[in-house]
């Protein structure tokens, strides 16, 4: 009776164990889902020739693994995404705008940010203010990728349009009519 005892013992102390290592393992199986502000600039883009605009979340620059956003179609300025299995650490997430058309895909905008969730929660929060526009001028013209697409010029090619001055509207380093 004493060695089954021990045997029982034994097994609950084993299962006590492995269940509190898994409860503390590296990987949450949640899925996180979160919703940011678009870029203003973005947010009223009508875009023309059949092209697509998208948001993608990166996770500590794994950008084989990167998660496509859902765009808010119905004009609130916001994109989600849910992310699931971040591991209870501080992460880097970065938020990056494609448009896609038959040329090829071309960034408009990108932001970076991170989050601490060693607490086992964290906030994380991306503003219209805090993507990076101006970087992205495929054609090397000074005007953003952005502001061309709105203005309906080709941000690959630079098309003389000089400083960029057609209007009374700002969007990124360009002035629009």
């Amino acid at each position: 009776m004493n060695k089954v005892f021990r045997s029982v013992v034994k097994l609950i102390f084993s299962f006590i164990l492995l269940s509190s290592l898994y409860a503390c393992g590296s990987s949450n199986n949640e899925k996180n889902n979160a919703t940011t502000e678009m870029p203003s600039e973005l947010q009223k883009l009508t875009l023309t020739g059949g092209g697509t605009l998208a948001a993608f979340v990166t996770v500590d620059g794994d950008t084989a693994n990167r998660i496509e956003m859902t765009i808010d179609g119905t004009g609130t300025g916001s994109a989600s995404a849910s992310i699931s299995g971040l591991s209870l650490a501080v992460h880097t997430i970065v938020i990056s705008y494609e448009y896609t058309d038959g040329a090829g895909t071309i960034v408009l905008a990108t932001a970076s940010n991170t989050v601490d969730l060693t607490s086992g929660s964290g906030n994380l929060s991306f503003a219209a203010g805090d993507y990076d526009l101006a970087t992205y001028d495929d054609d090397s013209d000074g005007i953003s990728n952005a502001a061309e697409l709105a203005a309906g010029s080709d941000p690959r090619v630079d098309e003389g349009d000089g400083p960029c001055v057609f209007g009374t509207s700002t969007i990124g380093n360009c002035v629009l009519g």
